[in-house]
């Protein structure tokens, strides 16, 4: 079955789900503020019609940079539920989050039990291996991107959610509060999150075999979105373009990003929507690499019809 099959099938299941466990709506219904569409998309998912969820961010915004507005105060200071991601990604949150003056507050990091969280350290070396070749060899200030490495859940790389099994993870810790909070939901939230878990199963199922007949698994991100994505089906990322998110990379780290597409004969280089730059088309003139534009933010349609359209995507490119 592959990719776009198998979110059609999920999806219906999901539906049947629903169908016999939803309420009819009420004016009682948890109030839920995300920070991505993604995590609001989860909400819908496992809550129903028990929920009413109101996302943040959009989708075309950088989660890294967002300034916040004064009607996202007040979109918290009536909510129930801040669901956010965790790791330090939402820094800018605080101040809202207190100036909403809401003590009812229960703030839910889709991150929170994730035991093997991956270093945010774009800075850093790639490996030593790499970094002995002549043609790219990089100091420790001038890197292009590292393997990653665990660290402890409190920093590290926050884009968890394009792993399907650390969705598993953040929507357990949502149902758990949403339960607390509602018991006379609890059967529809925990059939929810059952039937959703299959989905997700289906999913991570078909990417897999997508993945397994390619012979060169590799390629350059222009932002460090994709670790946990590439450790879950087996991808290389050999490099990231961005060495910090929101600044571009020196001439120099340009240059030895050229070198190193040529020695190791890189395929692809992947950018995103919400970070317009000339960058990745100048490297493909240079290099002839082919340029993938993936929207790790992508919600529209659902999670796992955004996450199997990305993954085609990158199957696609990498044959």
């Amino acid at each position: 079955m592959d990719i776009k099959r198998a979110a059609i099938v999920a999806a219906g299941m999901l539906l049947l789900a629903g169908c016999a466990t939803a309420p009819p709506k009420t004016s009682k219904q948890l109030r839920i503020v995300t920070t991505i569409g993604v995590l609001a998309d989860w909400a819908r998912q496992v809550g129903g019609d028990r929920v009413e969820v109101t996302s943040l961010l959009s989708g075309n915004e950088s989660p890294h940079t967002y300034e916040i507005r004064p009607a996202d105060v007040k979109t918290i200071a009536d909510a129930r539920i801040l669901f956010r991601v965790g790791l330090g990604m939402e820094e800018w949150l605080d101040p809202a989050i207190e100036n909403s003056g809401n003590k009812r507050l229960v703030i839910v990091d889709a991150s929170a039990g994730v035991n093997d969280v991956i270093a945010d350290v774009d800075h850093q070396a790639k490996s030593e291996a790499r970094s002995q070749k002549p043609e790219v060899r990089t100091s420790e200030s001038e890197s292009l991107a590292p393997n990653p490495q665990p660290l402890a859940p409190a920093s590290g790389n926050p884009h968890i959610w394009l792993d399907p099994e650390y969705a598993k993870n953040g929507i357990e810790n949502l149902v758990r509060e949403l339960v607390k909070l509602d018991p006379k939901g609890e059967s529809l939230y925990l059939n929810h999150e059952a039937a959703y878990f299959v989905q997700l199963d289906s999913l991570s199922a078909a990417i897999v075999a997508g993945f397994s007949g390619l012979s060169d698994k590799r390629l350059i991100t222009y932002h460090d979105a994709w670790p946990y994505f590439a450790r879950r089906f087996g991808l290389d990322i050999v490099a990231t373009i961005e060495p910090i998110p929101g600044q571009e990379p020196s001439a120099k780290q340009l240059a030895r990003m050229v070198d190193l597409i040529r020695y190791e004969r890189i395929r692809v280089v992947t950018t995103e929507p919400q970070l317009p730059s000339a960058l990745p088309d100048m490297l493909a003139r240079e290099t002839g690499v082919k340029v993938l534009v993936l929207n790790p933010l992508e919600s529209q349609g659902g999670y796992i019809a955004a996450l199997g359209a990305s993954a085609n995507a990158l199957i696609n490119s990498l044959r």
